[in-house]
């Protein structure tokens, strides 16, 4: 792929924003990139993208697509034309939705919050009364009968009272359930048949992998813990206790292979939260908090409390663990080899928007090949929160979102962060920073944070 000049690049964006007040055209055509459509197969050069309205009406090679002669057409020669990112695995807070676009993430998945005040935030996205990016819920996370009763975090005590807890949520219209890893296995079970008879994804936490797979019916893996837990119990009663802090540090690689092959089998998704987890342990930790106090210079910022903007710049207090990084980029790897659905979920909270970026670069060090990567953030990352009809993928009929980035992600996957244009709903979104911005909705915890 050819790099556009500065200059065209320029050109191009200013000619898409200015389509931004004419909602009412029929037909926006993008002609002219390189489209990595999301599917996993090879890319298309020379790409013809139409849409009308807020849908993606065709998708093609120039020559041999139509559309009609009034159609308000974009050269896109010499950029790449992904989907629209998508982090499935965020925790909002107040001062986070502007963040996202910037960086080409168009939705998000917010896993665990109040659900009162998650509801009214994602009725304000859709409305545009909030700017930011389309936004699915999970509401308030099941815990088990050991939990603490907080705001986020519900404590059930008996299978029925998650029975009760969860039909609640979904007659609240909740897009996916959140579980955490202190409900009983039982419990789980009964989230996971009702989330079934729902047709909703269940996401979260869990003790042991393993278990929650073949007696909880969990399809999902979150960070990485549950895998080590499952696998240090597996080798036998003391290593549990060993290995309490750090499990994956233990972890004998030549148990991998089983537990792949199930997880395999059960289609689980697997979000190993690399840069949250992980960072630390390698130097793109240090590598990207030292970039971090760059980025906290730009003065549209000032909606983001200083004390967050700060804490960009710091490594995790979390402490380096290179052996236990070793072992789960293996199986990490081995996962994405075997055809498993690995995750660029972040849990963001440190650098909302750009870290999703940072994640695709970490799972693409573990040996995840870039084109899983970035399905991770776009086909498996919307099927993953139930999506995938709508969105994750440049296809007839989907929702016509698109990050257009400069460079060949194939070859260097951080030229994902080199957003160049953003189109959500068919619209081309301005996505300079306001740094007036309030949320109209303060999340109920003190400053918000």
């Amino acid at each position: 792929m050819n790099r556009a000049p500065a200059v065209f690049v320029g050109v191009c964006v200013a000619l898409l924003l200015s389509l931004r007040a004419d909602a009412q055209l029929p037909t926006l055509v993008l002609q002219g990139g390189t489209l990595i459509d999301g599917n996993g197969g090879s890319p298309i050069n020379d790409a013809v993208v139409v849409i009308e309205g807020s849908r993606i009406r065709a998708v093609g090679i120039a020559g041999k697509v139509s559309y009609p002669q009034n159609s308000r057409v974009v050269r896109t020669d010499g950029l790449t034309i992904l989907p629209g990112l998508i982090d499935p695995h965020i925790h909002l807070r107040d001062y986070m939705p502007p963040l996202f676009l910037r960086y080409g993430v168009t939705t998000v998945g917010d896993t665990n919050n109040y659900t009162d005040w998650i509801i009214g935030q994602r009725a304000a996205a859709k409305s545009g009364q909030i700017k930011g990016p389309r936004l699915y819920i999970s509401g308030t996370a099941s815990a088990g009968p050991e939990a603490e009763e907080t705001g986020i975090s519900h404590r059930l005590v008996t299978t029925e009272e998650a029975r009760s807890y969860v039909r609640g949520l979904i007659a609240r219209g909740v897009d996916m359930l959140k579980v955490d890893l202190n409900l009983t296995l039982e419990q789980l079970r009964v989230i996971t048949d009702e989330a079934a008879k729902a047709g909703v994804p269940v996401v979260g936490h869990s003790q042991n992998i393993r278990k929650a797979v073949e007696i909880g019916g969990l399809r999902y893996m979150e960070h990485t813990d549950t895998l080590g837990r499952a696998i240090l119990e597996d080798m036998g009663p003391d290593m549990l206790k060993k290995g309490a802090a750090n499990p994956e540090r233990l972890m004998d690689t030549s148990r991998f292979e089983p537990l792949i092959q199930l997880m395999m089998r059960e289609r689980v998704f697997v979000n190993p939260t690399a840069v949250g987890r992980w960072r630390s342990s390698t130097p793109r930790g240090r590598e990207w908090a030292n970039a971090a106090k760059d980025v906290i210079k730009d003065p549209g910022l000032a909606f983001v409390p200083e004390d967050v903007r700060l804490s960009w710049t710091r490594l995790p207090g979390r402490e380096a663990d290179a052996e236990g990084y070793r072992r789960t980029a293996e199986f990490i790897r081995r996962y994405a080899a075997a055809g498993g659905k690995v995750l660029a979920g972040t849990d963001a909270g440190w650098l909302p928007g750009l870290s999703l970026h940072y994640e695709m670069q970490m799972l693409t060090d573990m040996g995840v090949p870039p084109i899983k990567a970035i399905q991770g953030a776009t086909l498996w990352a919307a099927e993953s929160i139930g999506q995938g009809k709508d969105l994750g993928s440049v296809a007839p009929g989907k929702l016509a979102d698109f990050t257009i980035i400069e460079g060949n992600p194939l070859a260097d996957i951080s030229a994902t962060r080199n957003v160049r244009m953003v189109i959500k709903d068919g619209l081309v979104v301005d996505t300079a920073y306001d740094p007036r911005f309030v949320n109209p909705m303060p999340r109920p915890e003190a400053g918000g944070r």
